[in-house]
């Protein structure tokens, strides 16, 4: 028979693909989950951190700590951290369940102790009664097939980092396995009475749904855990064809934040692809998102598919979809959006141009200003938007970069009289109006100069007078 120890290490390679020499962050608690993978992990070649977080939820968690640190250094552990957050203040403030809020706060402690520690991963004791636990209330709460996939034993939670993955090689070991090798090693878990609190999801489940499950086939969670795997296999054949329509549809992603959609590539995949890649894309900014279902991606396809361009929907978890003409932002309440067509800049952002040169105004814009003679002009010089040719003994030094100002008003090239709001003149390009706010002007003194990309003030235009020449030129690199 092989032995626990035995199918560990087969685990940590096998499915957690880790290096044998390079550091792991353990996460421990003092349970018996925890504390196994613990002493499993010192058994093994690894250099071992571990790390014990306080969710300051209970009293005795001090006390607890110094029982883990103890018991790290008796095993041989390489180092022993600690870090605590007040988890019941982030739940009030983020407006999420206390279980959310504890598992991002200790994720994200972890994982930042990983990358000052130049870890190779973070290890989790999950074991397969957490997986049934985690596949059923993903499916009370309406999940798809990634839902059902359940946890992975490696996995990236990109909320937190993009490089570091989270291991769980307990995954296919069942509690009472656990509790065995406890008591053969002579290991003392700690008792967390939280544990038997009905208050939370996990535990109802586990005391309460599951027993009754039970009684219908008590082999469920066998089964459960099973289908779990089977669901992971199958999706490993789906996702490669997700990842190259994902590839092809999507403009810009940026981890935990916002993935952007080019809409009219989106209406042309099928509803059941569609469905897919937006899951995908949901994953990229929430991988442990709790409270977004498929009544809320269906809903999401559906307006997709019907042609809608503005206004936004709330899907949940602080995750919404902005319609924006063409473009689509998938995106958190809090993250910035923009139009990769367009610079943009921060409402208070404020960029001085004192003169000719290079200037970088930003998310890989560059802005260049040259002052040159009319001879030099090119023949195509009005085919490039994002150039500007001016009058330069009609614009003072220093300009300016910045946003706009409500009730702003310049006279776009072409109009001899009057003026009109530059609101209006943004609204009439069909820039988008959460957009709008964003989108960098260049001034001279309070004069609008140009609006890069768009249009020139018509008192700048060249003129058969011009002795100099101001080329502004605006590149992404």
């Amino acid at each position: 028979m092989v032995s626990v120890l035995e199918k560990f290490k087969e685990t940590l390679h096998r499915q957690c693909h880790l290096n044998d020499r390079h550091r792991i962050v353990v996460g421990v608690s003092g349970g018996p989950d925890s504390l196994t993978l613990l002493h499993l992990l010192c058994q093994t070649a690894l250099p071992v951190v571990a790390v014990y977080f306080n969710h300051q939820l209970r009293p005795e968690s001090e006390r607890e700590a110094d029982y883990v640190q103890k018991l790290a250094e008796q095993w041989g552990a390489e180092s022993f951290l600690t870090g605590k957050e007040d988890v019941r203040r982030l739940a009030v403030e983020s407006g999420c369940s206390l279980e959310t809020a504890a598992r991002k706060a200790r994720y994200r402690f972890l994982l930042s102790v990983a990358e000052n520690q130049r870890a190779q991963a973070v290890a989790v004791g999950h074991t397969a009664d957490d997986q049934v636990e985690t596949v059923l209330m993903h499916l009370l709460r309406g999940s798809g097939l990634e839902g059902l996939r359940g946890m992975e034993y490696r996995t990236l939670l990109g909320e937190f980092s993009t490089t570091i993955p989270v291991v769980r090689p307990l995954l296919g070991f069942w509690r009472a396995e656990i509790e065995q090798y406890c008591l053969n090693n002579g290991i003392h878990p700690l008792q967390d009475v939280s544990n038997l609190s009905t208050e939370f999801t996990r535990n109802r489940i586990r005391l309460e749904l599951i027993p009754l499950l039970q009684q219908y086939n008590p082999q469920i969670k066998r089964r459960l855990w099973t289908m779990s795997r089977v669901v992971s296999r199958h999706l490993q054949v789906i996702e490669p064809v997700v990842e190259q329509t994902m590839e092809r549809v999507c403009l810009e992603k940026r981890e935990g934040e916002c993935v952007i959609f080019n809409a009219a590539e989106l209406r042309n995949i099928t509803q059941e692809m569609l469905n897919l890649v937006l899951w995908k894309a949901l994953k990229t900014i929430k991988p442990v998102s709790e409270n977004i279902d498929w009544q809320h991606v269906n809903h999401a396809v559906e307006e997709i598919l019907g042609g809608r361009t503005d206004g936004i929907i709330q899907l949940g978890d602080e995750v919404e979809l902005l319609f924006s003409q063409n473009i689509l932002y998938l995106k958190t309440e809090k993250s910035v959006v923009y139009n990769t067509r367009f610079p943009f800049l921060s409402t208070d952002a404020v960029i001085t141009i004192p003169g000719e040169g290079r200037y970088g105004i930003g998310n890989g814009w560059t802005l260049s200003v040259a002052l040159t003679l009319p001879a030099s002009i090119p023949p195509r010089w009005k085919d490039n938007p994002f150039e500007a040719w001016l009058d330069a003994d009609k614009v003072q030094f220093p300009l300016t970069l910045r946003v706009w100002k409500k009730g702003e008003r310049f006279r776009p090239l072409g109009m001899k009289e009057g003026s009109i709001k530059i609101a209006d003149f943004l609204s009439g390009k069909k820039i988008p109006a959460q957009l709008r706010r964003q989108f960098p002007l260049l001034y001279s003194g309070n004069q609008v100069v140009w609006l890069p990309g768009l249009q020139i003030t018509d008192d700048f235009r060249l003129s058969e007078q011009t002795k100099r020449v101001l080329h502004l030129s605006l590149w992404r690199n």
